[in-house]
């Protein structure tokens, strides 16, 4: 009925930049990667290309905040620029990264963060024949890596034994996002012939391959909405305009709802929280953040509100949900990468009194493997 207010606990979400003293300044980051988020941010650290020879990036402490020193530890193996990076879900200490070198490398490093430069990595993987451009770790299973590639394969790596366990090679032209299931047993790519496919990587095989219907030429995205089956893509009209779509996972064949956001050039960076229902998009050169909270049911999204910052955005990660404080009613956690440094941006829920709301914390991912390798 007309006038009926739909009743929602996330409403009214709202976003604020942390205080400038709680910022990260003096920062170097190396040269922008048009289809990766640039940075990548855990409970405890966060990781950042950095300017310089041999592809160095530097990993450092989210408790040492402020203006970083002039010289930093810097972790250094890659021959050519690192375009991609991902911290285990499963090990803070552990980061994955990915370089024009045509390499992917794991790092190991010591509680607390770099005293000093590191230069060997715990693992090299030298499949890929150009240079790899993202990096996905499996949300699941312990060790599992996927890593794709400007030669359109995506490969799969197993980092307990060290090796490449699948590789698909039956796109025909670049990837240009990569997204695991809730469970880890799937992946999908959105491939720059405008497909997606939605790929079972033990059978090597595409379970599903549609048209996702965006024209444009410019990169898009493809995220899974936790374990709904229902999942979204977002790219650009012919003209420029922002797309966001939603598929059902059984029926690909025609889109379940479009929105058109804007006209702009930055490709937006999805990431969904499944506790909360919420799906936050970050566009690349934008100074905002806009949110929606997802539905089962049509029109699929509910469009929430929109943090608006100073600085344009060269890159955005999301913390982990452990990392939110719940004396504040904080339900998410962004880094926004700047040209001047990287900004924590909190999203929290009005509510009166400091106890425990239980109703906005329901049982998270608690950052333990459900399965090894092998068992995957």
């Amino acid at each position: 009925m007309k006038g009926i207010v739909r009743q929602s606990k996330f409403r009214h979400v709202f976003g604020k930049a942390v205080r400038k003293e709680d910022h990260y300044d003096n920062l170097m980051p190396g040269a922008s990667a048009p289809d990766s988020n640039l940075c990548d941010v855990n409970t405890k650290y966060f990781g950042l290309p950095w300017r310089g020879g041999g592809g160095p990036f530097v990993v450092w402490p989210l408790a040492t905040t402020g203006r970083l020193p002039a010289v930093v530890p810097l972790l250094s193996g890659h021959g050519g620029p690192v375009m991609d990076l991902a911290f285990s879900p499963f090990h803070e200490e552990m980061i994955a990264s990915a370089s024009d070198d045509c390499t992917v490398k794991v790092w190991e490093f010591p509680e607390g963060g770099l005293t000093e430069d590191l230069n060997t990595s715990a693992l090299t993987f030298s499949g890929h024949t150009k240079k790899v451009i993202l990096v996905k770790w499996n949300p699941v299973a312990d060790n599992v890596l996927a890593s794709v590639s400007f030669d359109n394969t995506v490969k799969i790596w197993d980092v307990t034994r060290g090796c490449e366990s699948h590789s698909f090679n039956d796109h025909p032209d670049a990837v240009q996002a990569i997204d695991w299931n809730f469970c880890g047993s799937k992946y999908a790519t959105y491939c720059k012939d405008k497909k997606v496919r939605i790929i079972d990587p033990r059978n090597n095989t595409a379970a599903t391959t549609f048209d996702a219907g965006h024209q444009g030429t410019k990169g898009a995205k493809v995220c899974f909405l936790g374990d709904r089956r229902i999942f979204c893509t977002i790219g650009f009209s012919r003209q420029s305009e922002r797309q966001l779509f939603f598929w059902d996972e059984r029926d690909t064949s025609k889109s379940l709802s479009e929105l058109q956001i804007d006209i702009a050039s930055g490709t937006l960076i999805p990431f969904y929280d499944a506790d909360t229902s919420m799906l936050y998009l970050g566009g690349k050169g934008d100074t905002n953040i806009r949110y929606f909270e997802i539905d089962d049911d049509a029109p699929y999204q509910y469009y929430v509100a929109m943090f608006s910052g100073k600085d344009p955005q060269r890159g955005i990660c999301m913390q982990p949900k452990r990392a939110c404080d719940t004396t504040n009613c904080e339900i998410a956690k962004f880094m926004r990468l700047t040209q001047s440094g990287l900004e924590p941006v909190s999203f929290t829920v009005p509510r009166k009194g400091d106890h425990f709301q239980d109703d906005l914390y329901p049982d998270t991912f608690s950052g333990v493997a459900a399965i090894s390798a092998s068992e995957w």
